[in-house]
């Protein structure tokens, strides 16, 4: 664990806290989880929009973290979050999967909001008696940096960006790629998840940035000011996953499971319900596949289980709606009177000792993103298929970060190419059993090797040393 000698303030889009029927607790994701251990190592406080009506507690039973929540209007979560952030951002950063919308209404929001979330930041840390750590998230909060910098020059600031930084002529397009560039150029790290999205950074900024040097992965400002860049892959609590792959619970669901679907090869599909998943594209494969192998009807399942996503986003409530009428398609073409269907299509979210029972319980674990920025479902299946000696196969887009890490033991495939994703599909059923051990195996321990700890150590030393200069 990273030893920090000064309190640490996260800024996130989020609080990392949600109410449940027994009140208020910690949020299950990576990233609370990793935070967790550091925050009541060095204390310190998070930052982040409150979206509960009621309010939010300073403090939370099982999360040792002062709370500053940020209140944000119905306008100004339209205009930043659901439009700026999620309908100009997010698909231009993931290849123009679908056409940004350029709003200059949505851009003012953005950026006041971002001035909102200074403020509050700006509270806390006036409250501490020493400059705190800042670490700010994610494409929500790309002008903070260099807010937070005119204010606070002794605190050392790291930014890490959750999603894929594009190639420089996709930058380009966006009208006012000076304003974000320069935002994050105030920071003393930026960390991503993969060489190649720091690469694509230091390219925009050589680019389109007047004046800035790039020596290896320093960016050296004309005034002198040096940023750091790291490539650090977020990752899953491991030995959390591996405790859960065989807890009580999970074996309860996994029995259940098994009942449901004796006696056929399941397919597996997780993911958020987001029209970067290459949800509709995976469909039309296992469609392909059955259409080509007559003889596997019957004999193969196909599992998605869709997260809700940004239902009041016009894309998302479309893709929801043609993904439903590609599952209509399939059942009405291939199941056989008195037979289950083929494909199971679940628009919820599942409990975690379910969700483990799904990993254990598929054949083939299809993670297939037209474009991910790292994609955590994969990790957690193999640790969980690991950790109970399971044998399934991962079958990996080439698209998303964690190809990287993975390598020739996940199935690689193009999801674009949805007649050859439909064929590998067929291949990874028949690669036999001590192969795709080995496979699991492997891919678990590169998982255990560098976890979300890791994760967070990483970072935090390159804060550390960026703003300790050359």
């Amino acid at each position: 664990m990273q030893q920090l000698e000064r309190p640490l303030v996260v800024i996130a889009n989020r609080l990392p806290v949600s109410r449940g029927p027994e009140g208020w607790h910690a949020s299950s994701g990576g990233l609370v989880t990793a935070m967790r251990p550091v925050i009541e190592q060095v204390g310190g406080a998070w930052v982040g929009w409150d979206d509960d009506p009621e309010g939010v507690p300073r403090r939370v039973d099982d999360f040792s973290c002062d709370l500053f929540p940020v209140s944000l209007s119905q306008a100004e979560v339209q205009g930043y979050y659901h439009g700026f952030a999620n309908r100009t951002i997010w698909p231009l950063f993931h290849d123009l999967v679908v056409e940004p919308v350029i709003d200059r209404g949505w851009w003012r929001t953005y950026a006041e909001v971002n001035n909102r979330f200074a403020d509050a930041a700006a509270q806390v840390i006036e409250e501490l008696d020493t400059p705190p750590m800042l670490w700010i998230q994610d494409y929500h909060l790309m002008l903070l940096p260099e807010l937070l910098r005119r204010r606070f020059p002794a605190s050392p600031i790291g930014f890490f960006l959750h999603i894929p930084f594009p190639p420089p002529e996709l930058v380009a397009r966006l009208p006012w790629r000076d304003q974000l560039l320069h935002g994050l150029l105030a920071a003393d790290s930026l960390g991503f998840h993969t060489p190649r999205y720091r690469d694509n950074f230091a390219s925009s900024v050589q680019q389109l940035v007047s004046g800035v040097t790039v020596m290896g992965d320093t960016l050296v400002m004309a005034d002198g000011h040096q940023i750091r860049t790291g490539a650090h892959p977020i990752s899953i609590d491991a030995d959390e996953f591996a405790t859960l792959a065989t807890s009580e619970a999970t074996e309860h669901e996994l029995d259940e499971l098994k009942e449901q679907f004796s006696g056929r090869k399941v397919f597996l599909g997780v993911d958020r319900l987001d029209y970067t998943k290459g949800i509709r594209h995976r469909l039309q494969s296992i469609e392909l596949l059955l259409e080509r192998r007559p003889e596997l009807r019957g004999e193969v399942a196909f599992v998605q289980i869709a997260v809700p996503s940004r239902d009041d986003v016009k894309e998302y409530r479309e893709l929801r709606q043609q993904v439903e009428r590609e599952v209509g398609r399939i059942n009405g073409r291939f199941t056989e009177p008195g037979h289950d269907v083929p494909v199971h299509y679940f628009y919820r979210s599942v409990p975690r000792e379910a969700l483990a029972a799904y990993y254990r319980l598929a054949d083939v674990m299809c993670v297939t993103p037209l474009k991910d920025g790292m994609n955590l479902v994969a990790k957690e299946f193999v640790t969980v298929q690991a950790a109970a000696g399971e044998a399934g196969v991962l079958m990996l887009s080439e698209f998303c970060g964690t190809a990287i890490e993975f390598g020739d033991d996940a199935v690689r495939c193009n999801p674009f190419d949805v007649e050859g994703q439909s064929y590998l599909m067929e291949t990874a059923l028949q690669i036999d059993d001590d192969d795709r051990r080995g496979r699991i195996a492997r891919m678990a321990d590169a998982v255990h090797e560098r976890d979300v700890y890791r994760w967070v150590d990483d970072e935090l030393a390159d804060i550390r040393r960026g703003s300790e200069g050359p």
